[in-house]
C-alpha cells in the first residue's frame, strides 16, 4: 500500500476486501471485520466488501467486480495491485482477450478440445498471438492483474493501472521467505506454529489481531468441521439438483457427488477431483457454491449487472471524508448493512451474503449467530495527523 501511494502520489487508499468465502474456493481464514482492521492498521482509509457472489469465483468474475466497485466510488483515480511481472504487456494482452481475434479463437477451441482447463487454454491461445503471454498468465497474481486491466480496457474506465512488483515466494509456496506466502502463514498457524518465522514476519498489528481472534475461537484453524458440513450437503444433493448451481457444467456435479462419499477430508476431496481440466480452486468453488445454494440464474445476473451496492466494512477519519465525497460521486448506493426490497437483485445478493456469513459462523468453534446484521463498520483509533481534505484516492 505504501508503494502504491507513493507511485500514484495519492493521499488515501481504498481497499476491496473479499467476503466470507474467497477466490481459492474456501471459507476465509478469519472474519471480514478482523481482516478489515488489519487493512486499516496497515494504512488503508476505507475498506469496501467484495460480495460473496463475486469473491468466491473465478479470476474473471472476481477481478471484474473488484474493478467495478472501485470505479463506482467516483473518487478512485488509480488501481494498484501486486504481481510477479509488473512490466508485462497487460494492455496488449487485454486487447486480445477482449476482442478475441480469429487466431486466438481457433487456438482456444483446439486446446479446450484437448482437455485443458479454460484458464490454461486461454493463456496458451493468447500466447499464440502475443508470445510470452502464457508465461505472464501462469501465476495467480499475474492472472488477477490481467483481469483487472482487461476490465478497465473493456469498460473504458478512467482508472490508471499501477502494478507493484510482488516480493518473496509464489502464491502457493511453502518455502520460508522473509515475505512468506499467505498459504505458508495459514499453514504455520494451523500447525500451531507459534514463533514460526512465517508468522513472525507478519506486521505486529496482524499478529496481535490474529492472536486475539484465535483466543476467541474465531479463526478456522482446521477445515474438518467445514468438510463434515460440506460433504453432508454434497451427499444429500442429487446430481441433477447440484447441476443447477453457479458455473456447474460438463457433468462435474457427478464427480463431486461421487468423491464426497469416499473422501475423509476436504484436502483429499479437492485432490481426488482435481485434474488437468478441473483445477483445485475450481473444484473448491463449485463445492462452495453448492453449500451456499448459489444458483445459475443469480450467478448469470451477477455477471451481467455486477455489484449492486458499495458495502462499507471500515474506515478511518480520512475514510469518513471520502465517504462524504461519495455522497455526490458514487454510482451505487453506499450501505453499511445491505438489504434491498424483496424481489430485487440487490436483495438477492444481500441474502446470499447473509447466508454465506451465517454458514461461515457455523464452521467456527465459537460461532456468533447474527453477527453479520449487527456489526458496524470498523473504526480504529488512528493518529489524527492522518486527517486531510478532499484527498485523491489510490
Amino acid at each position: 500500500m505504501k508503494r502504491a501511494m507513493e507511485t500514484a502520489e495519492a493521499q488515501a487508499t481504498v481497499i476491496v476486501l473479499s467476503s466470507s468465502f474467497v477466490q481459492r474456493g474456501e471459507p476465509a481464514f478469519t472474519d471480514k471485520w478482523s481482516r478489515t482492521e488489519m487493512a486499516l492498521r496497515g494504512g488503508a482509509s476505507l475498506v469496501i466488501e467484495l460480495p460473496v457472489a463475486f469473491s468466491c469465483h473465478n479470476a474473471g468474475v472476481f477481478g471484474s467486480a473488484a474493478v467495478d466497485l472501485l470505479f463506482s466510488t467516483g473518487v478512485v483515480t488509480d488501481l494498484s495491485f501486486g504481481m510477479e511481472n509488473p512490466d508485462a504487456p497487460l494492455e496488449q494482452i487485454a486487447k486480445v482477450l477482449t476482442s478475441e481475434p480469429p487466431k486466438f479463437r481457433r487456438s482456444l477451441k483446439t486446446l479446450l478440445a484437448e482437455g485443458f482447463s479454460y484458464a490454461e487454454a486461454r493463456s496458451a491461445a493468447a500466447d499464440v498471438v502475443i508470445p510470452g503471454a502464457r508465461a505472464v498468465l501462469s501465476s495467480p497474481n499475474n492472472t488477477l492483474a490481467q483481469e483487472y486491466v482487461s476490465r478497465i480496457f473493456a469498460r473504458g474506465y478512467d482508472l490508471r493501472a499501477l502494478p507493484v512488483k510482488r516480493l518473496g515466494e509464489g502464491y502457493h509456496s511453502d518455502i520460508l521467505d522473509p515475505f512468506a506466502s499467505a498459504s505458508r502463514v495459514r499453514k504455520a498457524i494451523r500447525s500451531q506454529g507459534k514463533g514460526d518465522p512465517a508468522t513472525e514476519a507478519l506486521p505486529e498489528w496482524s499478529q496481535r489481531i490474529l492472536d486475539r481472534e484465535i483466543s476467541r475461537g474465531r479463526c478456522l484453524l482446521s477445515l474438518d468441521l467445514y468438510w463434515r458440513i460440506l460433504s453432508t450437503v454434497l451427499i444429500r444433493e442429487d446430481p441433477e439438483t447440484m447441476a443447477g448451481h453457479a458455473e456447474m457444467k460438463e457433468g462435474i456435479e457427478n464427480l463431486l457427488a461421487a468423491k464426497a462419499r469416499r473422501c475423509l477430508s476436504f484436502e483429499d476431496f479437492a485432490g481426488a477431483c482435481t485434474s488437468k481440466r478441473y483445477p483445485k480452486s475450481r473444484i473448491q468453488r463449485h463445492a462452495a457454491h453448492v453449500l451456499l445454494n448459489y444458483g445459475h440464474s443469480l450467478n448469470r445476473r451477477a455477471q451481467r449487472e455486477g455489484p449492486p451496492y458499495l458495502r462499507v466494512l471500515g474506515f478511518d477519519d480520512r475514510g469518513a471524508e471520502i465517504l462524504r465525497s461519495m455522497r455526490e460521486t458514487s454510482l451505487l448506493p453506499v450501505v453499511f448493512h445491505p438489504r434491498g426490497r424483496p424481489g430485487t437483485y440487490q436483495r438477492e445478493i444481500a441474502d446470499l451474503e447473509y447466508r454465506a456469513s451465517a454458514i461461515w459462523e457455523n464452521i467456527l468453534s465459537s460461532p456468533d449467530p447474527g453477527r453479520e446484521s449487527r456489526t458496524p463498520p470498523v473504526r480504529p483509533d488512528l493518529d489524527p495527523c492522518r486527517r486531510g481534505t478532499s484527498p485523491e484516492v489510490s
